[in-house]
């Protein structure tokens, strides 16, 4: 499976929303060599839960991965929220 092909499941799965919530994710860059690669991601959290006040969350998640065999495997991530 390419790069490419791991992180677009992994956003499907991210897109994945619940009744009141819904969580969006766009990339914002992404670069791959043979052995190593990364992504940038604009999230974007929103929450419109009966009787609550809707709430709305931005941030760049950041995830770096490496070719382990066949498989793309996360090494690290970070998580920054956007003012």
């Amino acid at each position: 499976m390419t790069f490419r092909q791991v992180l677009h499941r992994q956003l499907e799965a991210l897109g994945r929303s619940d009744l009141y919530a819904r969580l969006f994710a766009t990339p914002v860059e992404i670069h791959e060599s043979a052995d190593a690669a990364f992504a940038v991601l604009h999230l974007l959290y929103c929450e419109d839960a009966p009787g609550k006040r809707p709430l709305r969350s931005q941030s760049h998640l950041t995830l770096v991965y490496q070719r382990q065999g066949a498989e793309w495997v996360v090494v690290q991530n970070r998580h920054s929220p956007v003012s």
